[in-house]
């Protein structure tokens, strides 16, 4: 019966097993043996050790723990397997020649095999003598372990070393902490940009706004000159002169803004090596510059104010010149003539409330039936439909149906910002171009029930119109609803239920059914 492997290790000892880890096992294999028993050596890595050490500190923990011993045995079988296999094959008189020659126990560096093999096979009386005194000869010659192990880490590193290991390391902190320098200096930078296109956005709005405030100072310089009384325009319209000088500065203003934000967007990108030496100064401009922004910011938003307050005041004295003109014998004669016609009507639609208030009762809303319910039995003279288009999703079909009904659509790209927010409202151009129509006007129908249009309904009432309100009286605003001269409840009626649609008329891609609002343009459009 074959020894089990603690009596092989007892029986080898360290010097036996030695001398068969040195025969059998190359440097690699001694490597993976070591650190498959957790051979291990503080600050310094396995495959750096001599390998006489290596093979001592195996040998030694093979001693003492069975399970590296264990570990140990199984792999010198494996190496010793056709070595085994021979040995089974000699009579007991070669076994004991091949322990007792030196010359024939060393061939081909087989003694470290043979011993392995004797001490692991089925104990014999002969053979056993013959193992001790190969062990004995092994022993006297082999060196003691402390002997060949290789000297401790900190004898073999010099001083050169170690001054350059603690340099190295010296030079790893800062690599460090510049690394952390930059990304902080990038973040810093991204943000900058983010700043820099929201100033953009801002610049083409309050461009927008001046020049929409240039177009009505134009226009109602040129209703002024229209009035039969000259030397009074001065006295009906004050303030005209000082509202184009506010108008002139704040284009002046934004213009420099405009031109230090460009400035700052084609300044070329510092390089990263003299990133962490210019960081101080740009912190210092970034700083001035947001000082600057905000202080425009204020002046901006105080001349808004006033230019608020000056077309209030000039929307006033155009309302008392239009009515003086109005009470003039020839406007007389003009309303005396009109006596008898029916009402002129402007509709004027927010496809974007309506669509979501009809969603919200599982239809879709009949253009049709909308416009039935507010002309009525007076004379259309204007139809105007605002609709928020989308780059992925196809509206041409919803827009050609609104044109067919004489409908006039004005249209608009919805805007993402940087932030990942949406922009696509019409309340500021529907708003503006109800005052333009409200003097050709006797009835406004506003179609939406936005509480937005609050103070754009009271404005208009003051001009002369009635302002007609047309929508879901569940997403109609009370102020709304106080506001106006009448309302107009929509309901189920005025609506295509989408379950009978869909059955009634196959769809087509991008193309709407008639009479029907449009699909849903993005999940964030505004829709109040």
């Amino acid at each position: 019966m074959a020894r089990t492997e603690r009596e092989v290790v007892t029986r080898l000892g360290t010097v036996g097993l030695t001398r068969a880890l040195n025969d059998l096992l190359d440097q690699a294999r001694v490597i993976r043996l070591a650190n498959a028993v957790g051979l291990a050596y503080p600050g310094m890595r396995t495959q750096s050790q001599k390998r006489p050490r290596l093979i001592a500190d195996l040998a030694e923990k093979a001693g003492r723990d069975d399970a590296a011993g264990l570990a140990v045995v199984r792999s010198l079988r494996k190496e010793t397997a056709a070595v085994a296999k021979e040995w089974g094959t000699l009579t007991p008189e070669l076994r004991v020649s091949r322990l007792t020659d030196p010359d024939v126990a060393a061939a081909n560096g087989r003694l470290g095999a043979y011993l392995f093999v004797a001490a692991s096979a089925a104990p014999e009386p002969p053979i056993e003598d013959a193992l001790n005194g190969l062990l004995l000869r092994v022993d006297s010659r082999e060196p003691t372990s402390r002997e060949t192990a290789a000297p401790s880490a900190k004898e073999s590193l010099s001083k050169e070393a170690q001054r350059l290991r603690k340099k190295c390391a010296e030079l790893q902190k800062k690599v460090r902490y510049l690394e952390g320098q930059i990304a902080r200096t990038k973040d810093v930078e991204k943000a900058n940009k983010r700043d820099l296109l929201q100033r953009k956005g801002e610049l083409a709005e309050a461009r927008m706004l001046a020049e929409r405030l240039r177009k009505e100072l134009d226009e109602t310089r040129g209703a002024a000159s229209e009035l039969p009384s000259p030397a009074k325009t001065p006295a009906t319209l004050p303030g005209l002169e000082e509202l184009d000088r506010s108008v002139k500065r704040l284009t002046t203003e934004q213009r420099r803004l405009a031109h230090r934000i460009e400035k700052m967007a084609e300044a070329p990108a510092m390089p990263t090596s003299a990133i962490t030496e210019s960081i101080t100064p740009l912190i210092e401009g970034l700083s001035e510059l947001q000082k600057d922004v905000a202080a425009l910011r204020r002046e901006r938003k105080k001349d808004i104010q006033d230019q608020a307050k000056r077309l209030d005041t000039m929307a006033a004295g155009v309302q008392a010149a239009r009515n003086a003109v109005e009470a003039s014998p020839k406007a007389a004669r003009f309303a005396a003539s009109k006596k008898g016609e029916p009402e002129r009507v402007g509709v004027f639609i927010d496809v974007q409330n309506m669509y979501y208030s009809a969603r919200q009762l599982k239809g879709k809303l009949d253009f049709d039936a909308l416009l039935q319910a507010c002309v009525l039995d007076r004379r259309l003279i204007q139809a105007s439909a605002y609709v928020v288009e989308s780059k992925e999703i196809d509206q041409s079909g919803f827009i050609a149906m609104l044109q067919q009904r004489a409908i006039e659509v004005r249209r608009k790209t919805l805007k993402v910002r940087v932030d990942g927010s949406m922009k696509g409202d019409w309340d500021m151009e529907m708003a503006l171009d109800i005052l333009d129509m409200a003097p050709k006007l006797d009835v406004v129908v506003l179609v939406s029930g936005d509480g937005d249009f609050t103070s754009l309904v009271r404005r208009v009432k003051t001009m002369g119109p009635k302002v007609e309100v047309v929508a879901f009286p569940r997403n109609t605003a009370k102020s709304l609803l106080e506001a106006a001269d009448r309302f107009h409840p929509l309901d189920r009626k005025s609506m295509i239920r989408t379950e009978i649609a869909s059955s009634a008329e196959p769809e087509r891609p991008g193309v709407p059914k008639s009479g029907e609002t449009p699909p849903e343009p993005a999940a964030s459009a505004t829709a109040k």
